[in-house]
């Protein structure tokens, strides 16, 4: 019996067995630039990989590049684009007088698409409120879901009190935050859809006859607001400004396979521009991308079966990267790179070909971080001595598992019967408390 529960314990955790995941802190570049804004950073937009930064990590109001975490939130409630927004009089009232606004009323209606663009494009304020109020139900609520996920997201020290960026003292993020929220937006087809319509126009409305005529913000890939600041490789970002938090601006760029992300918050204005541009310049003048492939990094684990003798080995897998991984690294690196795994000691036979294993972690050889990739099975190779239930069929293997289930089912029901009995026995067995007084007056 004691081999039995010792199987069904081993059985469980090798199921269970649950890969550890390791820390690493970001290494900063030395810095060999300089700008003027009060906060800054440039990261690699694939990896994360910090390339240079300025009080990166100190809280400071955002503005409006606030609405990239509400754009985020919008599309990962993955909205019909026609889905229509129906505009409140909290909506519409809720923002200051003067801020930047498209002049909505109250119930008027725009579709997700209009709103969004006019979020992005615009930088409308009401329309942030509604959007808010349309996904979150209302906009205190929305606010929340945006603090919840951007820490999600690593965002450990941003705090969002609305959707739109206006002043509030406990509105705040970093660039860090900031850059990572842009990271996770790359993923979306949407907002780079949008990025790329420098134009749109918002045509007549439940409420109004005219049409509205949008235009991206962004100075540094839209022509149409002027040539000082244009470049090639900027594809996106969004521009900020109050006068508690000055101007902010995230910026996208991409040449060839690298993407960068430029933040800049707390600046004057024109600098704001001035200094991403010298991000950029230095990001992709000092690193390029190098791609490993599965030449590269390979890895093999046992595969061990629960027996009543313990644990036997029956073969291993062989490990290969889920896709080739991208790293960021000085076009003058005079450094290794090394892999450091993160990985079980073995692998139980219920595994199949692609099923992910651990990860596998990107290093400098002075311990900078580059990137981490997902390693998968490649191959499943049992011993050619392995007990005749074991296959290189993983039908055959889950039969044989399911078998033992069954097996477990019943030494489990085996020993609440035997506990039942047992405990019946002891219960009439013992006398009560009568007849153990009795029993000992007879003895006297």
């Amino acid at each position: 019996m004691q081999k039995h529960i010792t199987r069904i314990i081993v059985l469980i955790a090798l199921i269970t067995t649950i890969t550890p995941n390791i820390l690493f802190t970001n290494a900063t570049t030395n810095n060999f630039i300089e700008i003027s804004s009060e906060a800054a950073i440039l990261i690699d937009g694939e990896t994360g990989r910090i390339l240079y930064e300025k009080n990166a990590y100190e809280p400071n109001y955002p503005a409006s590049i606030t609405k990239l975490m509400t754009a985020l939130l919008v599309m990962e409630s993955q909205p019909n684009p026609e889905d229509i927004v129906t505009f409140s009089h909290d909506a519409i009232f809720g923002i200051e007088r003067g801020s930047s606004h498209i002049g909505i009323n109250v119930d008027e209606q725009l579709t997700i698409d209009q709103s969004l663009h006019a979020l992005l494009l615009n930088s409308a304020n009401e329309v942030a409120n509604g959007l808010a109020e349309h996904v979150g139900g209302t906009m205190e609520d929305f606010a929340i879901m945006m603090t919840d996920r951007a820490k999600e997201l690593g965002a450990l020290d941003t705090n969002f009190v609305n959707a739109h960026g206006l002043h509030d003292d406990n509105h705040y993020s970093t660039p860090y935050d900031m850059a990572l929220i842009g990271m996770e937006l790359l993923k979306h087809d949407y907002f780079l859809q949008i990025m790329d319509t420098l134009l749109y126009d918002i045509e007549e409305t439940n409420l109004v006859d005219e049409t509205r005529y949008l235009r991206q913000s962004h100075r540094m890939f839209n022509p149409s607001r002027g040539q000082t600041y244009l470049r090639e490789d900027v594809f996106g970002g969004k521009t900020g400004y109050t006068s508690r938090a000055g101007h902010t601006l995230v910026t996208m760029a991409k040449q060839g396979d690298t993407t960068l992300i430029a933040v800049v918050m707390n600046s004057e204005s024109g600098n704001q521009y001035e200094d991403t541009n010298t991000l950029l310049d230095y990001g992709f003048e000092n690193f390029e991308q190098l791609t490993l492939t599965s030449n590269d990094v390979n890895y093999t684990l046992p595969i061990y079966d629960p027996t009543d003798e313990g644990l036997i080995q029956i073969g291993h897998v062989n490990l290969v990267l889920e896709e080739p991984a991208k790293v960021l690294v000085n076009k003058d690196l005079d450094s290794d790179i090394i892999s450091s795994p993160s990985l079980p000691n073995f692998v139980n036979p219920l595994v199949e070909k692609g099923d992910s294993i651990g990860t596998v972690t990107y290093l400098l050889d002075n311990n900078e971080y580059l990137g981490t990739s997902n390693l998968i099975i490649d191959e499943i190779i049992y011993t050619t001595d392995s007990p005749n239930k074991y296959t290189e069929s993983s039908e055959n293997v889950n039969r044989y598992f399911n078998n033992n289930s069954d097996k477990i089912k019943i030494i489990i029901m085996l020993i609440s019967l035997v506990v039942l009995i047992i405990s019946t026995y002891f219960y009439f067995k013992t006398p009560s408390k009568k007849n153990r007084y009795s029993y000992q007056k007879y003895k006297k």
